[in-house]
């Protein structure tokens, strides 16, 4: 399975630097007239240099233990339309204790790009380093690799009679996650063969063969986009505060289905993120609600927010450069 995986990495990995040879470059995820802001609750199209710090959250678990998450994550362009992703999230678990969860490492190329009708179209792979977390905030003791692939689509090409609906976009992130390895077998108390709270069984525990089994997850995301930035510039102008022209109000649904080696019976779980987007100069603010779409997504609302550097704009000499350059 391991080789398997490796195989599937390196050929992801070869197959976006074929399709993507000779497309032109964007920063951040802008294509046309269309800017697609940093969505948190799954990534957006675009490969950019750019830091994410911090980003909070806190929600109840299905298990009733309150999480309170800070994470950060650097993103870094190798070439123009190539770039690497490095991720952490710092979490409290209440009860339960604190700690990191995985590190997270991501690759993304941009595949295809047209300003015409304001698309775009990447893929990636990102892997979770299983082990580098605590346990006891629900780090995981294997890894996970997951080829995605990533669009996002204005419609700024709406004939005109349909010109309130222009601002609108769809961004959407598809992916599947492979654990490695596959199934962990190890050797563990049998608990069939221990004697029960009445004193029935035998006196003792026997050890046999133990099979753990890490489920094939699908996990899939869409956001649905009103750009008032986008109304105000090529629509009609807003009149009131500079602040109404900076908004964009936003709908983020992720979610997380079992498709494979499934036999602890894991179930769908995701949730609904309506919010608002800031979006400045050289940053952006975001704010959503976390709705859990049933009983074993979580209990009760939470909340997710994010403050978003772009190092392009703020660096555009150093830092904010890609590492090879094109020109």
């Amino acid at each position: 399975m391991r080789s398997t995986l490796k195989l599937a990495l390196a050929s992801t990995i070869a197959g976006t630097v074929t399709l993507a040879s000779g497309l032109p470059t964007f920063p951040h995820a802008i294509v046309g007239d269309r800017v697609f802001p940093v969505t948190l609750a799954i990534d957006d199209p675009g490969v950019a240099d750019e830091v994410s710090l911090p980003a909070f959250s806190r929600f109840k678990n299905a298990d009733g233990t309150i999480e309170t998450d800070i994470a950060a994550e650097f993103d870094k362009r190798i070439t123009e339309n190539f770039g690497v992703s490095f991720g952490g999230t710092w979490a409290r678990l209440k009860p339960g204790g604190y700690g990191f969860q995985n590190f997270e490492l991501g690759f993304k190329y941009l595949l295809y790009a047209n300003p015409e009708h304001e698309f775009m179209l990447s893929a990636g792979v990102s892997a979770e380093l299983g082990g580098t977390g605590a346990a006891r905030v629900g780090a995981e003791n294997f890894s996970t690799i997951t080829p995605q692939i990533f669009f996002g689509k204005g419609f700024g090409d709406l004939p005109d009679n349909l010109t309130w609906l222009k601002p609108i976009a769809l961004t959407g992130q598809i992916g599947l996650s492979f654990p490695a390895p596959y199934n962990h077998r190890f050797f563990g108390l049998d608990p069939d063969s221990c004697g029960d709270a009445d004193g029935g069984g035998s006196d003792s525990c026997s050890v046999s063969r133990i099979v753990d089994h890490h489920p094939v997850f699908l996990n899939w995301g869409l956001s649905l986009q009103y750009s008032l930035p986008y109304l105000n510039a090529h629509i009609h102008e807003i009149d009131g505060p500079d602040l109404l022209r900076r908004l964009t109000p936003i709908v983020e649904a992720s979610f997380q289905s079992p498709v494979a080696n499934n036999f602890s019976g894991e179930r769908t779980t995701g949730t609904i993120n309506p919010g608002i987007i800031y979006s400045g100069d050289a940053y952006q603010i975001a704010v959503e609600a976390m709705i859990p779409i049933n009983r074993a997504s979580g209990k009760h609302v939470g909340v997710i927010a994010q403050l978003h550097f772009f190092l392009d704009d703020i660096f555009p000499n150093s830092l904010g450069k890609p590492l090879i350059s094109g020109h």
